[in-house]
């Protein structure tokens, strides 16, 4: 039997991308390719989340720290005194400590995959090596899941390397800087403690949003940790409306649909948040984001690259028109006419 019930058979062929067909705007692009690859998105996220569980182990002992900065008021005492205000009927046997328990342990849980979901905290070769794939779909290209995988993995480990560091020491500051600027009695004014944590959290967003592109352009282009960055706060500063509509779109799917489910309580909900995260989640939110920040690249970048080439090849092409300075005792009968010599050109083996 070919795959899982048919499923996993990539072995079957697709319906394919062909030359002829039509262009499509980016929603359909995006959503057609979805369709075509969604079991492979499926299994690549199965395989993120495997290879990745250093980084959400480390994120979950995070995810306390990253909360009480964000929210210092929260603590079981809080939560207590709000679902007593609020009514809440528990089940029999279960007590109000004990529920809310359940509920900052599921905040902690929730918060974990968000840090990863958003490249905070990473096992870098393996987002590189999955990044690489996806921005294969992205671009209606062929990847083989493994194979390119391991390949780019070990190609761009260096540089992962180097950008989830920096991303882990940008957190810890954001994180400290934060809970320093809320609660700190050395900043006396409110407004200037506004203003410092305002400052805080525009960076905190900037930062997330440059991991859209950092990533691709690792895979894509050769470039140093210096141009990289750089490259990547243009992108985010240029594109910025819709960057902060897909850091909130990365938000609902990482955070707000499977936070619901969680909160629901019920036994169907609980299951559906937990296949959510482990078959789909994650690798769909990097696909989201490699799809747009590959439309960005390719029309800033990759165009512009192209342009410059053609220009170039142009600038050979007159170059090759113009006659010799040895040629000029010759009578324009002898000389080959214009269209003969770009013909000529083009056959040069030198010029294909």
């Amino acid at each position: 039997m070919a795959g899982f019930f048919g499923l996993f058979n990539y072995e079957k062929e697709g319906r394919g991308v062909y030359p002829d067909e039509p262009p499509k705007g980016a929603f359909l692009t995006f959503f057609s390719i979805l369709g075509r690859k969604f079991w492979k998105i499926c299994t690549i996220n199965i395989m993120y989340v495997l290879l990745s569980a250093p980084a959400f182990v480390l994120a979950f002992f995070a995810a306390p720290l990253f909360l009480q900065s964000m929210l210092p008021s929260l603590s079981t005492d809080f939560l207590i005194q709000v679902f007593n205000e609020s009514g809440v009927v528990l089940k029999e046997g279960v007590t109000l400590l004990e529920y809310v328990s359940y509920q900052i342990s599921q905040m902690y849980f929730v918060t974990a995959i968000l840090l990863v979901g958003l490249s905070l905290i990473i096992v870098a070769p393996v987002h590189a090596g999955v990044v690489f794939l996806l921005r294969n779909y992205a671009r209606e290209e062929h990847a083989f899941v493994w194979m390119d995988f391991k390949e780019h993995a070990r190609k761009n480990w260096k540089q992962s390397l180097g950008v989830s560091l920096i991303s882990l020491l940008f957190l810890v500051i954001f994180i400290f800087n934060y809970a320093f600027y809320d609660g700190s009695n050395l900043v006396q004014s409110d407004l200037l403690r506004i203003v410092l944590k305002t400052a805080m959290v525009l960076a905190f967003v900037i930062w997330c949003i440059m991991q859209m592109y950092i990533y691709p352009m690792m895979v894509t282009f050769q470039l140093s940790l210096k141009q990289l960055l750089k490259n990547s706060l243009l992108f985010t500063l240029i594109r910025l409306p819709f960057n902060v509509l897909i850091l909130l779109l990365s938000f609902i799917i990482l955070c707000a649909f499977p936070a619901i489910m969680l909160l629901l309580g019920y036994g169907f909900s609980v299951f559906v948040a937990i296949i959510w995260y482990a078959c789909f989640a994650l690798a769909f939110n990097l696909y989201l984001t490699t799809f747009f920040a590959w439309r960005g690249l390719d029309r800033f970048m990759l165009q512009r690259v192209e342009e410059e080439e053609t220009s170039e090849a142009s600038d050979e092409a007159s170059a090759t028109d113009e006659p010799s300075t040895e040629d000029e005792d010759e009578t324009e009968e002898e000389q080959p006419s214009k269209e003969q010599r770009q013909k000529d050109w083009q056959k040069s083996p030198n010029n294909a």
